[in-house]
């Protein structure tokens, strides 16, 4: 966990992270609803398994996967994450800031910090996948 002070600070996740995580996205999904880009068609059960503490610590740390956290105090209010496609390709695999957050620079802030350690990791390419109805993301 960062401390944000009057903004919030983006770290990359790890294992200490899985709880607050957890929180988080159990608010994005109640704030978002199964019809908001990224979790269409998600159900509240599917958000119970991906909320685990064994799914949370599949998806932290790499070398394959890695997430970014915004901290806002002890809460985190954003996220991003990456996935390995290839040995020069790394996919940008979801960004969501909570409700409270929005319109901060935290989704900006957090894209810039996958893409940094994408850089970082010797990536040369990275791709981006959104629901075609995604307005805020086109």
């Amino acid at each position: 966990m960062a401390d944000a002070g009057d903004a919030a600070a983006i770290a990359e996740a790890t294992e200490t992270d899985v709880t607050a995580f957890a929180d988080f996205l159990r608010t994005a999904w109640r704030e978002a609803g199964p019809e908001a880009p990224g979790f269409a068609g998600g159900t509240d059960a599917v958000i119970a398994q991906l909320t685990t503490p064994e799914a949370i610590s599949a998806r932290i740390g790499g070398p394959r996967r890695r997430m970014y956290l915004a901290w806002d105090g002890n809460s985190v209010v954003g996220f991003s994450a990456t996935t390995h496609m290839d040995d020069a390709t790394i996919e940008l695999a979801g960004v969501i800031v909570l409700a409270r957050a929005a319109g901060r620079g935290i989704g900006t802030r957090l894209v810039a910090a996958a893409v940094a350690a994408a850089a970082t990791h010797g990536y040369g390419r990275m791709i981006v996948r959104t629901e075609v109805t995604n307005d805020r993301a086109r």
